[in-house]
């Protein structure tokens, strides 16, 4: 399907136009729907995917038209600018190209690993009409395309986001590096360690070129860092860790609320030790009363595995290597703010000899959120 919608005629629909189209002005501002099937062979998932429109305008280099996912449920000759989907995640913009050219995004991000059904949005800062063939041209050869290549799947995946279907990652780490975290991602801790146990230190974090590292000395000195990147409410975030040591020190992956208002706006532990490396643990805080949900698994964490949460407007979930084993859908549960994703190796210190612990990450990714 493919359509506009119009702010000056908002119960206008305009299922049936030969061409859709995007305009930034006031009052007169455009955009376009479009929305795609995508069927992927068995076996085989989704690695590239383009949009492509016939324009029938130029644009200069400043003036752009940005692509973004949105959501489903809108119908070609029903949908107006009254009931039309927000946009949801931008995945790209193009810009100064010429009449009678095929434009072209690079949506991939936005396009799920197995395919099924793609919204898409359209929307321009251009203070001019910018036309583009539509499904209902006369020339089936100049009509809206998705462009998608796939590839075999070689092997099972223990990764939620290739598992689930969640597409490529908008956010995150590879920690392909050396030295300290990129500090355009991350805030590294300097401070008290955790309930004032020990200290956080910077010089206790590095980056290998392969995979984050932190280490604890048997004295209490470790480490923690908080992303920067994807602040937001709802999402899905994963990442791949391993730990060992004294089991003292707890390796610990959370979703940490942005205004810091603790413990009222909430705590996802999807991944944390509380002194063993042979048991991982979900634990959901939430309330000013910092009640709990959990959930624990035996897992052998000096190896590494892939940690998964799911937040979304109808619950919490949590993966280890692709399966789901922890769930909470009551909505006095929910965090009722944006959050970011923390790394930590806390110290809590007990009765017996003291030793030193460690934590390896190799990628962090953050993915968009579900869609409703």
């Amino acid at each position: 399907m493919d359509t506009y919608v119009q702010a000056d005629k908002p119960t206008s629909n305009f299922g049936a136009s030969v061409r859709i189209s995007t305009e930034g002005r006031a009052k007169i501002w455009r955009n376009s729907l479009l929305r795609f099937n995508v069927q992927v062979p068995a076996g085989e998932h989704v690695v590239s995917a383009k949009l492509r429109a016939y324009s029938e305008t130029s644009t200069t280099s400043t003036e752009f038209v940005d692509v973004f996912t949105t959501s489903g449920g809108w119908t070609e000759s029903g949908v107006i600018w009254n009931n039309a989907p927000a946009r949801a995640t931008w995945l790209g913009k193009a810009g100064g190209f010429a009449a009678g050219s095929w434009v072209e995004w690079d949506v991939t991000k936005g396009v799920g690993a197995k395919g099924g059904e793609q919204n898409f949005k359209l929307e321009s800062n251009a203070q001019k009409w910018i036309g583009f063939k539509s499904r209902e041209s006369s020339n089936s050869a100049l009509r809206p395309r998705l462009v998608v290549t796939t590839a075999p799947d070689t092997a099972t995946s223990t990764e939620a986001a290739v598992v689930r279907g969640w597409g490529k990652p908008v956010a995150g780490d590879e920690f392909n590096y050396t030295g300290a975290p990129d500090a355009t991602k991350w805030i590294v801790y300097n401070s008290p360690g955790h309930a004032g146990n020990g200290i956080r230190s910077p010089q206790q974090v590095t980056v290998d070129g392969s995979k984050m590292v932190m280490t604890g000395t048997p004295e209490g000195t470790t480490a923690g860092i908080s992303a920067k990147f994807a602040n937001q409410k709802y999402g899905r975030w994963e990442v791949r860790a391993a730990g060992s040591g004294d089991n003292e020190y707890h390796l610990v992956s959370i979703l940490w609320p942005d205004n810091g208002n603790w413990p009222c706006d909430g705590e996802v532990d999807y991944a944390e030790t509380t002194g063993g490396w042979n048991v991982i643990k979900f634990f959901h805080h939430y309330s000013c009363e910092n009640r709990q949900v959990s959930a624990e698994k035996a897992l052998d964490v000096t190896q590494f595995h892939n940690y998964a949460v799911d937040w979304h407007s109808g619950g919490i979930v949590g993966y280890v290597d692709g399966v789901k084993w922890f769930e909470t859908t009551n909505a006095a549960h929910q965090p009722p703010g944006p959050m970011h994703q923390t790394l930590q190796l806390d110290w809590f210190p007990d009765s017996t000899a003291n030793g030193a612990g460690e934590m390896r990450v190799d990628w962090v990714r953050v993915y968009a959120p579900r869609t409703p």
